[in-house]
Order: C-alpha cells, then sequence, then structure tokens
C-alpha cells in the first residue's frame, strides 16, 4: 500500500504513526480489489446459466468456475477427485463414488448424494431438453448412504468417470432450483465452485466474486470478469491497453500482431480440438458415394502448408478425427500424403477424370481454411463451391441434416478418450453419422462397452485403419490453444482449452 506523507507538522509525523500501526486508507484498499479482479475474454457470451442446458465450450468456460464436477481433471489429462473423493467399478453396469462432506452451495445449500442423484436424473430428464448426451446410457442412480451413490448404466461404461468431470458431471442446487424455478436459476446460478454469481450483462460480461468458502480453499483472485469481445481487432487493442488480462482462442493472425510486446505473453498449448470435413457417403448418386473419391479429397489437400500458411504452424496434422492425447490414438496410423497425382488417378478409377463439382458448407469464421482447402482440390479437378454463413445458422443445418454434402466441422472429445470422438460422428446410427458401415458399428460397440483396455485400444486401433481406408471424412489437423496473458498475471492452460480460473493469480 503507497500513502503520500507530508512530514512538515507535528501532525503530518502523527499521521506517520498511525499509518505505521495499520490503519488503512479507504481509496488505497479500492485500488488493491481491483489489482485483484481478473478480466478473462472470449470471442462468445454464454448462451444460458443453467448448466444443465447448454453444451458448448465458450459457456462452460465461464460456468466451470461457479460450478463443480464430481470428478476433476489435471493439466497432465489424470482424473483426480473432485466432488467425489473416490469412485470404483462395482461390476459391469454399476459404478460406485464416495462423496466429499464438508461442501455446500453459495446459498448455504448442502451437498450431498440426494444432490448428486437430482442433478443426473435433472439432466436426462426430457423436459430439462438438455443438448449433453454424455450420460444418456445411465439407467439410474442410487443413494447408497448419505454420502455414497451408486450409476447404473444400461451397458458396461468403460469411462463414466471421464464423462463427469466437464458437461455430464455438473452437480446443481435441488432445493434451490425447486424453490426458485429454472428460469431464475438460469439467470441467477447457484453452484459450489471457486466463484459466485455477481451479475450478467448479455454479450457483454458476467461477474463473479471468490467463494471464500470453497472446500478447496478461497481462490487468490477476489473478483472474476468473463468480456464478450466477438471483433478481434477489439479483443487486441482490450489486451494492449490493459482493459483484459486474458485473451482466449486467438488466431494466428492476431498472435502475429501482438507477439513481441513486452507486457504480453502469448502461450500456446496443443489442444485436443481436431478439424475435418464431414462427407456426405449415404447419397448414392453423389460421388462422395465412392470410396476412391474420398480418398482422392484426402490425397489432393496438403495440409502442412495449410497449417503453415493459414494457422501459422499452430496445428499438427492427424491421421482421423482422433488427438494424440486421447486414449485410443493409434500413432503407427499415419495421415494421408499430399499426392495430387495420387488423386487425380483415384478420380479417374472412380469414373470421374474430368473431375467432380461438389458443394462445401462452413461458418464464416472458417472462411479463410476453407478457401485455401478449395483452392488445393481445384488443382485436381475437384470444383469447390462455398457457402458461409454465421456460425448458429450453420449449426442448426448440421443438426436439421440439411448441410451441403461437405462441411467444415470441429470437434473436441473432452472426455480424454476417443469415445467422445467417435460417439457423434461413427456409428451408423448417430446424430452426425453420414457413413454407414457394419464393421465400424461392431468396433464402436466394443469401445464402448468393454471394460477392458486392451480390448478397447485393439478396437480403436481398427476403427481408424478402417476410418482412414474408407475416409468417411477428410482428415485435417489438431489446433493450438492460444493465449494472450497480460504480464504478472499467473495461469496455466490444458489441452481441453476448458478456462478454469481457480488457481490462477495477478
Amino acid at each position: 500500500m503507497k500513502v503520500k506523507i507530508f512530514l512538515f507538522t507535528s501532525l503530518c509525523s502523527m499521521f506517520l504513526i498511525l499509518y505505521a500501526c495499520g490503519l488503512e486508507d479507504p481509496d488505497n484498499e479500492s485500488s488493491a480489489d481491483e489489482e485483484a479482479a481478473l478480466v478473462v475474454a472470449q470471442q462468445a457470451d454464454t448462451s444460458t446459466l443453467d448448466p444443465q442446458k447448454q453444451g458448448k465450450m465458450p459457456d462452460m468456460n465461464i460456468l466451470i468456475n461457479m460450478f463443480d464436477t464430481l470428478v476433476g481433471i489435471d493439466n497432465n489429462n489424470n482424473l483426480t477427485p473432485s466432488l467425489a473423493l473416490e469412485w470404483e467399478s462395482i461390476n459391469d453396469t454399476t459404478w460406485e463414488f464416495q462423496l466429499r462432506e464438508d461442501v455446500v452451495f453459495h446459498n448455504g445449500e448442502e451437498f450431498n448424494a440426494e444432490t448428486v442423484k437430482y442433478s443426473i436424473d435433472r439432466l436426462l430428464d426430457p423436459e430439462t431438453q438438455s443438448p449433453i448426451v454424455e450420460l444418456n446410457n445411465v439407467d439410474s442412480v442410487e443413494i447408497v448412504d448419505d454420502y455414497t451413490v451408486q450409476i447404473h448404466t444400461d451397458g458396461p461404461d468403460p469411462i463414466l468417470p471421464n464423462k463427469l468431470t466437464l458437461f455430464g458431471g455438473v452437480i446443481v442446487p435441488k432445493q434451490y432450483i425447486e424453490e426458485n424455478g429454472e428460469e431464475h436459476f438460469a439467470e441467477n446460478p447457484i453452484g459450489t465452485g471457486p466463484f459466485k454469481f455477481v451479475s450478467w450483462q448479455k454479450d457483454s460480461a458476467v461477474n463473479m466474486e471468490a467463494n471464500d468458502d470453497y472446500w478447496d480453499g478461497e481462490p487468490d483472485i477476489k473478483e472474476l470478469i468473463f468480456r464478450t469481445i466477438p471483433d478481434e481487432s477489439n479483443l487486441a487493442s482490450a489486451l494492449q491497453t490493459g482493459e483484459i488480462d486474458i485473451a482466449t482462442n486467438l488466431s494466428p493472425d492476431l498472435v502475429t500482431q501482438i507477439e513481441g510486446e513486452s507486457e504480453i505473453e502469448i502461450m500456446a498449448e496443443e489442444g485436443i480440438r481436431t478439424f475435418f470435413i464431414s462427407l456426405d457417403t449415404t447419397d448414392p448418386d453423389s460421388p462422395l458415394a465412392k470410396k476412391e473419391v474420398r480418398q482422392a479429397l484426402n490425397y489432393a489437400v496438403d495440409v502442412d502448408l495449410l497449417i503453415d500458411s493459414v494457422l501459422g504452424g499452430h496445428a499438427n496434422r492427424v491421421a482421423t478425427i482422433l488427438p494424440e492425447q486421447n486414449f485410443g490414438h493409434d500413432p503407427s496410423i499415419q495421415p494421408y500424403e499430399s499426392d495430387k497425382d495420387k488423386a487425380k488417378e483415384l478420380l479417374a478409377e472412380a469414373g470421374y477424370e474430368d473431375g467432380i463439382s461438389i458443394e462445401l458448407e462452413a461458418s464464416n469464421l472458417d472462411s479463410d481454411i476453407v478457401q485455401v482447402l478449395a483452392s488445393q482440390l481445384s488443382e485436381v479437378g475437384v470444383d469447390v463451391t462455398i457457402n458461409l454463413m454465421d456460425a448458429q445458422t450453420f449449426i442448426s443445418n448440421i443438426q436439421a441434416e440439411k448441410a451441403a454434402p461437405m462441411y467444415f466441422q470441429g470437434n473436441t472429445g473432452w472426455t480424454l478418450d476417443g469415445m467422445s470422438n467417435f460417439q457423434s460422428y461413427v456409428k451408423s446410427d448417430r446424430r452426425y453419422n453420414r457413413w454407414e458401415n457394419e464393421k465400424a458399428d461392431e468396433l464402436v460397440d466394443i469401445i464402448e462397452q468393454t471394460i477392458e483396455p486392451e480390448e478397447r485400444q485393439e478396437a480403436f486401433s481398427e476403427a481408424q485403419e478402417l476410418l482412414k481406408e474408407e475416409a468417411p471424412f477428410l482428415y485435417l489437423y489438431q489446433i493450438e490453444n492460444l493465449y494472450g496473458i497480460r504480464e504478472g498475471v499467473n495461469w496455466e492452460p490444458n489441452s481441453i482449452g476448458v478456462l478454469k480460473m481457480y488457481n490462477a493469480s495477478k
């Protein structure tokens, strides 16, 4: 605390003694509080503050600071105790969880086994209309005692604890929701997390304050603010002027713009979000119904050049849709090589020696990437018409099964198990699948229903060999998460990309 003292009267000398005895200056106390605030910016706001009615990472980035999950995960991608102290598989369809006994919600409501049962039941209730699908195989939650629960599934689930580390594992307050209603909870959330909700100004900011009674110890940061800054130039300016402390999900262009500034550190963390182009193989009259055409597309693109030219080198090529960090990844399966002659040969073999014309949809945020891909594909006779649209319309098209034969997509397997990458895309009865293959369906069943890790890995490896051979996707890369952090801010990012700020300091 800095204090200005003018020693020209005895009265001032008295003030000096009083300050030395610990009297505080209220103006300086205010400054200290401001210094303790941490401002984090991302380009998208949350859609709701009800953690069970959202399924997007920008939403979870905010909510994970107010809510705890049943199981935790550290920055080394290891499962750790959180609201559950320990867990074990009782049999093929039952997992048992021992709970903490020293946890209360921000309003003083007690956390216990009844709370866990309520939270999972609410998530699975059709009336909740939750987009979170990871726990769809849960059959029931049984209260063994006040601090022990058993989760029963309709078949073996080898990674149920993983599914309780983020979206599927958030615990909500039973009494508070029942007394105040769903809408009130969505606007005034109460969790057990390290920060408590203060206010939400839509498309602007969510303000939180430290939970001094947090079960794992109060956070160093006393005030946490999540700002929404969609425009990249405004994001850069806010970081440069010190208006924000951490800028997240930076583009390579923005990194180039601000790197080298003495008060800003650029941090790159290898992420698990993989990017690919989904190919609709289900129309028998489409060129994409032929494996040779799909293989040709993979040979036609130069992903390494794309990474260097558009992404500033901040990505790594993948062989399929699995990132290297997730269980099931097989490093022996190598990506397609860039070979335009091979691509032309395969197109001719499929009966398209004169090339093909096809549509490609993408969010307008990914314009630079898809234009480079279209240019590369044109070199082998693939004429691509690009349809760009806002992100919400693009996602709606995919969900309504109205997307073009090709669309550019990213996927985060946040459970750190390849099942998360496969679950919506590979098996023929899943929501985003556009490829039917009986062998792939059999392998996914083994992956999802076998407890033994070695058997699961064998099935994963075989599935990835099949994915490469059949090429139902155009495989691209897994991207690095890029952050701009002001000098004096201490925070360690993670490969999942979730913005947990409990251990941050300033």
